[in-house]
């Protein structure tokens, strides 16, 4: 009798590390599926490392305009006050993750008078979860085509990918990815 209850327990424990090993399994398949699709591969290899921008920290901003609900935005119009400039792509598993981050740095810093931007990657009927998702949270939306002439003036070839601006609109940090910007995490610019 003891054997056949030690079998059991036996069983048991092989069927709860088959089932615990079976939900991670499916948990990264899902992750890997949610990333981006990678970029085609170039003629020339690229450089070793993470994905760089055309901006760095301690760059100015280039110039841009945004066309949003509120009229045009250029980079002028984010002077004098920090801003966070939020490249998103509705598609994006990490995108989506990044949201919960977003809202408590826009919570935390737009009543001092710091500005949220929100570029969307996309067409307006694609785009159209993404953009109620970041509504709420500012007025500076816009969208624009994947690769379109603001993501192309920063440089953004992955998503989500932030540029932090300081009031006098030097670039003080970037990050690229879910959890890539110290920022976000840090809650104040």
């Amino acid at each position: 009798m003891s054997y056949a209850i030690t079998g059991l327990a036996l069983l048991a424990a092989v069927t709860l590390v088959n089932a615990l090993l079976t939900f991670a399994v499916i948990k990264r398949w899902r992750a890997t599926m949610a990333a981006p699709a990678p970029a085609a591969p170039a003629s020339a290899a690229p450089a070793p490392g993470p994905p760089a921008l055309a901006v760095h920290e301690g760059d100015h901003t280039p110039a841009f305009t945004l066309h949003t609900s509120r009229g045009e935005v250029s980079e002028s119009t984010l002077a004098g006050h920090p801003a966070l400039i939020c490249f998103l792509r509705p598609d994006c598993g990490p995108t989506r993750e990044s949201l919960p981050e977003i809202q408590r740095w826009a919570e935390a810093n737009t009543p001092s008078g710091a500005h949220l931007v929100a570029v969307i990657s996309g067409q307006p009927p694609e785009a159209g979860p993404l953009l109620e998702a970041v509504g709420p949270l500012t007025e500076l939306t816009t969208t624009e085509p994947p690769d379109g002439p603001i993501a192309g003036a920063f440089g953004v070839r992955h998503h989500p990918t932030f540029v932090l601006l300081d009031a006098d609109g030097t670039i003080t940090e970037t990050g690229i990815g879910q959890g890539s910007l110290p920022a976000l995490n840090l809650l104040t610019a």
